[in-house]
Protein backbone atom coordinates (compact mmCIF):
# COMPACT_ATOMS: atom_id res chain seq x y z
CA UNK A 1 0.00 0.00 0.00
CA UNK A 2 1.00 3.36 -1.07
CA UNK A 3 0.09 6.71 1.16
CA UNK A 4 0.75 10.43 0.20
CA UNK A 5 0.24 12.48 3.20
CA UNK A 6 0.86 16.32 4.31
CA UNK A 7 2.81 17.18 7.22
CA UNK A 8 1.96 19.88 9.76
CA UNK A 9 1.47 23.78 8.71
CA UNK A 10 0.67 22.12 4.86
CA UNK A 11 4.91 22.83 3.99
CA UNK A 12 6.13 19.09 2.86
CA UNK A 13 4.34 16.53 1.31
CA UNK A 14 6.14 12.81 1.62
CA UNK A 15 5.36 9.50 0.58
CA UNK A 16 5.03 5.93 2.67
CA UNK A 17 4.87 2.68 1.91
CA UNK A 18 5.33 -0.23 4.00
CA UNK A 19 8.64 -0.96 5.00
CA UNK A 20 10.96 -3.81 4.91
CA UNK A 21 13.94 -5.12 6.26
CA UNK A 22 17.27 -4.14 5.07
CA UNK A 23 18.14 -5.50 1.70
CA UNK A 24 21.59 -6.07 0.67
CA UNK A 25 24.01 -3.56 2.50
CA UNK A 26 25.41 -0.32 0.56
CA UNK A 27 29.20 -0.85 2.51
CA UNK A 28 30.83 -0.81 -0.75
CA UNK A 29 29.13 1.54 -3.16
CA UNK A 30 31.25 4.62 -3.55
CA UNK A 31 30.42 8.41 -5.01
CA UNK A 32 29.65 8.39 -9.17
CA UNK A 33 31.65 10.89 -10.33
CA UNK A 34 33.18 8.97 -12.79
CA UNK A 35 29.73 7.76 -14.09
CA UNK A 36 27.91 11.07 -13.97
CA UNK A 37 30.44 13.90 -14.02
CA UNK A 38 30.92 16.95 -12.11
CA UNK A 39 28.44 17.58 -8.81
CA UNK A 40 26.22 20.36 -8.70
CA UNK A 41 26.23 19.78 -5.07
CA UNK A 42 28.39 17.66 -2.68
CA UNK A 43 28.66 17.32 1.56
CA UNK A 44 31.01 14.34 2.92
CA UNK A 45 30.54 15.87 6.14
CA UNK A 46 33.97 16.43 7.22
CA UNK A 47 34.03 20.02 8.55
CA UNK A 48 32.88 18.75 11.75
CA UNK A 49 29.96 20.05 11.88
CA UNK A 50 26.95 20.52 10.09
CA UNK A 51 27.51 23.70 7.35
CA UNK A 52 24.45 25.57 7.36
CA UNK A 53 25.37 27.23 4.28
CA UNK A 54 24.18 24.08 2.86
CA UNK A 55 21.27 22.60 4.85
CA UNK A 56 18.25 24.14 6.75
CA UNK A 57 17.72 22.26 9.94
CA UNK A 58 13.68 22.09 10.37
CA UNK A 59 11.18 20.38 12.68
CA UNK A 60 8.95 18.61 11.33
CA UNK A 61 6.20 21.19 10.26
CA UNK A 62 9.09 22.92 8.46
CA UNK A 63 10.17 25.74 11.51
CA UNK A 64 13.85 26.06 11.50
CA UNK A 65 15.79 25.05 14.31
CA UNK A 66 19.35 25.30 15.95
CA UNK A 67 19.62 21.78 17.55
CA UNK A 68 19.39 17.74 16.18
CA UNK A 69 22.53 17.25 14.21
CA UNK A 70 26.02 16.03 15.42
CA UNK A 71 28.68 14.54 13.28
CA UNK A 72 31.12 11.67 14.54
CA UNK A 73 33.73 9.73 12.63
CA UNK A 74 33.01 11.83 9.32
CA UNK A 75 29.17 10.69 9.47
CA UNK A 76 26.36 13.49 9.88
CA UNK A 77 23.89 12.04 12.75
CA UNK A 78 20.29 13.79 12.24
CA UNK A 79 17.16 13.80 14.41
CA UNK A 80 15.51 16.45 12.74
CA UNK A 81 14.19 17.08 8.93
CA UNK A 82 16.99 18.01 6.61
CA UNK A 83 16.85 20.10 3.50
CA UNK A 84 19.28 21.49 0.58
CA UNK A 85 19.31 25.36 0.90
CA UNK A 86 20.53 25.04 -2.66
CA UNK A 87 17.65 24.36 -5.72
CA UNK A 88 18.08 22.43 -8.36
CA UNK A 89 16.99 24.43 -12.05
CA UNK A 90 18.31 21.67 -14.36
CA UNK A 91 15.38 19.43 -16.08
CA UNK A 92 17.63 16.48 -15.53
CA UNK A 93 18.80 15.63 -12.22
CA UNK A 94 20.89 12.48 -10.32
CA UNK A 95 21.44 12.36 -6.68
CA UNK A 96 22.22 10.01 -4.55
CA UNK A 97 22.94 9.48 -0.40
CA UNK A 98 24.33 6.89 1.76
CA UNK A 99 22.50 6.72 4.77
CA UNK A 100 21.71 4.22 7.94
CA UNK A 101 17.89 5.22 9.05
CA UNK A 102 16.66 3.70 12.00
CA UNK A 103 12.80 4.62 12.55
CA UNK A 104 9.16 3.29 12.31
CA UNK A 105 6.75 3.41 9.57
CA UNK A 106 5.80 6.60 8.87
CA UNK A 107 4.74 9.17 6.36
CA UNK A 108 8.27 9.69 4.92
CA UNK A 109 10.74 8.35 2.29
CA UNK A 110 14.34 8.44 3.98
CA UNK A 111 15.63 10.78 1.15
CA UNK A 112 13.32 12.81 -1.61
CA UNK A 113 12.90 15.81 -3.30
CA UNK A 114 10.96 18.65 -2.84
CA UNK A 115 9.41 21.46 -5.86
CA UNK A 116 9.87 24.88 -5.41
CA UNK A 117 6.00 24.81 -2.73
CA UNK A 118 8.08 22.28 -0.20
CA UNK A 119 5.78 19.59 -1.66
CA UNK A 120 6.54 16.08 -3.70
CA UNK A 121 6.21 16.95 -7.34
CA UNK A 122 2.31 15.88 -8.58
CA UNK A 123 1.88 13.00 -10.45
CA UNK A 124 0.95 9.55 -10.10
CA UNK A 125 2.77 7.40 -8.22
CA UNK A 126 4.08 3.16 -8.54
CA UNK A 127 5.49 1.04 -6.24
CA UNK A 128 8.23 -1.07 -7.97
CA UNK A 129 9.96 -4.48 -5.99
CA UNK A 130 7.48 -3.70 -3.00
CA UNK A 131 8.58 -0.32 -2.56
CA UNK A 132 11.75 -0.89 -0.82
CA UNK A 133 13.07 1.31 2.19
CA UNK A 134 14.99 -0.23 4.51
CA UNK A 135 14.37 1.17 8.39
CA UNK A 136 16.00 -1.17 10.36
CA UNK A 137 19.00 0.80 10.68
CA UNK A 138 21.71 -2.18 10.92
CA UNK A 139 23.19 -1.34 7.87
CA UNK A 140 24.09 1.57 5.40
CA UNK A 141 22.49 1.73 2.09
CA UNK A 142 22.77 3.94 -1.12
CA UNK A 143 19.20 6.35 -1.97
CA UNK A 144 18.93 7.39 -4.86
CA UNK A 145 16.85 9.80 -7.01
CA UNK A 146 17.03 10.52 -10.75
CA UNK A 147 14.46 12.73 -12.46
CA UNK A 148 13.07 14.16 -15.82
CA UNK A 149 10.57 16.10 -16.74
CA UNK A 150 8.34 13.53 -17.06
CA UNK A 151 9.17 11.26 -13.90
CA UNK A 152 11.13 10.58 -10.51
CA UNK A 153 12.82 7.69 -10.23
CA UNK A 154 13.74 6.41 -6.47
CA UNK A 155 16.40 3.41 -6.41
CA UNK A 156 17.90 1.57 -2.81
CA UNK A 157 21.10 -0.03 -3.41
CA UNK A 158 20.55 0.12 -7.27
CA UNK A 159 17.16 -2.04 -7.31
CA UNK A 160 14.17 0.43 -8.30
CA UNK A 161 11.73 1.27 -5.47
CA UNK A 162 9.09 3.82 -6.65
CA UNK A 163 8.25 5.82 -9.19
CA UNK A 164 6.60 9.26 -9.84
CA UNK A 165 5.18 9.68 -13.18
CA UNK A 166 4.81 13.61 -13.05
CA UNK A 167 2.01 15.79 -14.08
CA UNK A 168 4.29 18.63 -15.29
CA UNK A 169 7.84 19.99 -15.51
CA UNK A 170 7.58 21.88 -12.65
CA UNK A 171 10.10 24.57 -11.44
CA UNK A 172 13.06 23.71 -8.96
CA UNK A 173 13.92 21.06 -7.03
CA UNK A 174 15.58 20.78 -3.25
CA UNK A 175 16.79 17.57 -1.65
CA UNK A 176 15.16 16.54 2.05
CA UNK A 177 16.24 14.00 4.24
CA UNK A 178 14.22 12.99 7.64
CA UNK A 179 13.09 10.59 9.43
CA UNK A 180 9.83 11.69 10.93
CA UNK A 181 6.84 9.60 11.12
CA UNK A 182 3.11 11.42 11.02
CA UNK A 183 5.01 14.49 12.56
CA UNK A 184 6.54 12.53 15.09
CA UNK A 185 10.27 12.09 14.47
CA UNK A 186 11.28 8.72 15.90
CA UNK A 187 14.77 6.68 15.31
CA UNK A 188 18.20 8.48 14.37
CA UNK A 189 19.63 8.57 10.79
CA UNK A 190 23.16 8.29 9.80
CA UNK A 191 24.40 9.85 6.01
CA UNK A 192 27.89 9.18 5.23
CA UNK A 193 27.68 11.75 1.74
CA UNK A 194 25.14 13.66 -0.56
CA UNK A 195 25.72 14.13 -3.37
CA UNK A 196 23.84 15.89 -7.12
CA UNK A 197 24.72 15.90 -10.64
CA UNK A 198 22.24 18.08 -13.11
CA UNK A 199 22.12 18.72 -16.72
CA UNK A 200 19.63 20.67 -18.89
CA UNK A 201 19.45 18.75 -22.06
CA UNK A 202 19.64 15.15 -20.92
CA UNK A 203 20.25 12.43 -17.61
CA UNK A 204 23.69 13.54 -16.57
CA UNK A 205 26.79 12.20 -17.54
CA UNK A 206 30.60 11.91 -17.60
CA UNK A 207 31.58 14.01 -21.04
CA UNK A 208 35.13 13.73 -21.71
CA UNK A 209 36.74 16.51 -23.30
CA UNK A 210 36.97 15.53 -27.08
CA UNK A 211 40.56 14.22 -28.67
CA UNK A 212 42.27 17.62 -30.26
CA UNK A 213 43.57 14.90 -33.05
CA UNK A 214 39.92 14.99 -34.09
CA UNK A 215 39.36 18.32 -34.15
CA UNK A 216 38.93 20.11 -37.80
CA UNK A 217 42.06 22.04 -38.45
CA UNK A 218 41.86 25.71 -38.80
CA UNK A 219 42.67 27.48 -41.69
CA UNK A 220 46.50 28.66 -42.01
CA UNK A 221 45.81 33.21 -41.52
CA UNK A 222 49.39 33.05 -43.78
CA UNK A 223 47.60 31.45 -46.43
CA UNK A 224 45.89 33.69 -49.03
CA UNK A 225 43.77 31.80 -51.89
CA UNK A 226 45.02 33.02 -55.31
CA UNK A 227 42.99 35.39 -56.96
CA UNK A 228 41.11 33.96 -60.15
CA UNK A 229 42.49 33.30 -63.51
CA UNK A 230 40.62 36.52 -65.50
CA UNK A 231 40.98 34.51 -68.39
CA UNK A 232 38.86 31.67 -67.50
CA UNK A 233 35.92 33.86 -66.32
CA UNK A 234 32.90 33.75 -67.90
CA UNK A 235 30.36 36.37 -67.42
CA UNK A 236 27.19 35.63 -68.25
CA UNK A 237 24.78 37.78 -71.09
CA UNK A 238 22.23 39.96 -69.19
CA UNK A 239 18.90 37.68 -69.62
CA UNK A 240 16.68 39.09 -72.47
CA UNK A 241 13.72 41.87 -71.28
CA UNK A 242 10.39 40.14 -70.33
CA UNK A 243 6.85 41.66 -71.59
CA UNK A 244 4.60 41.21 -68.64
CA UNK A 245 1.11 41.61 -70.19
CA UNK A 246 -0.83 45.01 -68.71
CA UNK A 247 -4.13 43.99 -66.31
CA UNK A 248 -7.37 44.07 -67.79
CA UNK A 249 -9.39 46.89 -66.31
CA UNK A 250 -11.48 45.90 -63.58
CA UNK A 251 -15.10 45.94 -63.96
CA UNK A 252 -17.65 46.48 -61.67
CA UNK A 253 -20.84 45.00 -61.02
CA UNK A 254 -23.63 47.08 -58.95
CA UNK A 255 -24.64 44.66 -56.23
CA UNK A 256 -27.85 42.89 -55.65
CA UNK A 257 -30.57 44.76 -53.43
CA UNK A 258 -30.44 42.97 -49.85
CA UNK A 259 -34.17 41.91 -48.89
CA UNK A 260 -35.07 43.74 -45.79
CA UNK A 261 -36.75 40.81 -43.45
CA UNK A 262 -38.43 41.52 -39.85
CA UNK A 263 -37.69 39.21 -37.42
CA UNK A 264 -40.30 38.24 -35.55
CA UNK A 265 -41.17 38.78 -31.98
CA UNK A 266 -39.71 36.60 -29.95
CA UNK A 267 -41.20 34.27 -27.60
CA UNK A 268 -40.49 34.74 -23.68
CA UNK A 269 -38.05 31.98 -22.93
CA UNK A 270 -38.23 30.08 -19.37
CA UNK A 271 -34.93 28.68 -17.61
CA UNK A 272 -35.37 25.77 -15.27
CA UNK A 273 -32.26 25.77 -13.15
CA UNK A 274 -30.67 22.40 -12.86
CA UNK A 275 -31.02 20.52 -10.19
CA UNK A 276 -27.81 20.39 -8.15
CA UNK A 277 -25.00 18.28 -8.33
CA UNK A 278 -24.47 15.50 -5.60
CA UNK A 279 -20.53 15.76 -5.50
CA UNK A 280 -18.91 12.72 -6.13
CA UNK A 281 -17.65 9.68 -3.52
CA UNK A 282 -14.15 9.89 -2.42
CA UNK A 283 -12.26 7.55 -4.13
CA UNK A 284 -8.42 6.18 -4.00
CA UNK A 285 -6.08 7.01 -6.57
CA UNK A 286 -7.95 9.96 -8.11
CA UNK A 287 -7.14 13.57 -8.91
CA UNK A 288 -8.38 16.07 -6.93
CA UNK A 289 -7.61 19.96 -7.64
CA UNK A 290 -8.00 22.83 -4.81
CA UNK A 291 -12.18 23.75 -4.76
CA UNK A 292 -13.48 20.04 -5.59
CA UNK A 293 -16.47 18.36 -3.75
CA UNK A 294 -16.48 15.19 -2.23
CA UNK A 295 -18.69 13.12 -0.34
CA UNK A 296 -17.81 10.85 2.33
CA UNK A 297 -19.45 9.11 4.95
CA UNK A 298 -22.70 11.12 4.41
CA UNK A 299 -20.79 14.13 4.66
CA UNK A 300 -19.57 16.89 1.84
CA UNK A 301 -15.79 17.81 1.71
CA UNK A 302 -13.79 20.66 0.08
CA UNK A 303 -11.26 19.53 -1.00
CA UNK A 304 -7.98 22.64 0.26
CA UNK A 305 -5.03 21.79 -2.04
CA UNK A 306 -4.42 19.93 -5.59
CA UNK A 307 -3.14 16.01 -4.91
CA UNK A 308 -3.73 12.56 -5.77
CA UNK A 309 -6.00 10.48 -3.42
CA UNK A 310 -4.34 7.26 -2.28
CA UNK A 311 -5.28 4.61 0.24
CA UNK A 312 -5.83 5.94 3.57
CA UNK A 313 -5.96 9.18 2.54
CA UNK A 314 -9.57 9.71 3.51
CA UNK A 315 -11.27 13.23 3.98
CA UNK A 316 -12.09 12.48 7.79
CA UNK A 317 -7.99 11.65 8.14
CA UNK A 318 -6.31 14.51 6.81
CA UNK A 319 -8.17 17.72 7.90
CA UNK A 320 -5.37 20.08 5.91
CA UNK A 321 -6.36 18.56 2.84
CA UNK A 322 -10.13 18.49 3.44
CA UNK A 323 -12.59 20.96 4.82
CA UNK A 324 -16.31 19.72 5.66
CA UNK A 325 -18.61 21.69 4.25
Amino acid sequence: MAVLAVAAAGLVVAVVLPSRDDVASADTHQRNGARFGRSAFADDFTAGRLDLAKWWLLKDNGTPVGDGAGIQDGKLEVTRLLRSKQRFTDAFGHAEARIKVQRRNGVWRAFSLLDQNGRVPSGSLEAINGGIDPTSGRNFHTYALDWSPESVLWTVDGKPSLKLNRDGDGGPLTLVLNLATDGDSAGRMEIDFVQVFTSPSGPPTANPDPDPSSASPEPDPTTTAPDPDPTTTTTAPDPAPTTTAPDPEPTTTAPAPVPTTTAPASKPTTTTAPPAKTPAAWKAFTSYSAGDLVSFGGAVYKVLETHTALPGWEPTKLPNLFEKV
